[in-house]
């Protein structure tokens, strides 16, 4: 009944993370950061962006994982059209990283 849901939404809150704030950057910086993050990529800019921050050779946990192909005819539509969004996400996640990356490189970090 409505007890219980309170106590579920009770217990629920009590785990819910409140986001932390760093200091904020520049507003011109910010305002093309929320822009670019709440409209999807054209797929051409995307995939320059894959050529062009491929993994350096040296940090092989930035590779994107893809499914045994042996798995891959087992699975079943949903899940794989699932699991090509997430290597997508996981690929621009990893242009990101690797950008970020190389514009430090060699820069004094400690």
């Amino acid at each position: 009944g409505v007890q219980e849901q309170e106590e579920l939404l009770g217990v629920v809150n009590r785990y819910v993370a409140i986001p932390q704030a760093g200091r904020p950057l520049e507003p011109k910086l910010a305002a093309s950061i929320n822009h670019l993050s709440s409209k999807p990529l054209q797929e051409q800019v995307v995939n320059e962006a894959l050529q062009l921050y491929t993994a350096p050779v040296n940090c092989t946990s930035l590779n994107v994982p893809a499914v045994n192909s042996q798995i891959w005819g087992h699975l079943g539509q949903n899940i794989r059209n699932l699991e090509l969004k997430l290597q997508k996400i996981l690929k621009l996640l990893t242009a990101g990283i690797t950008s970020y990356a190389r514009s430090i490189d060699g820069a004094d970090i400690s």
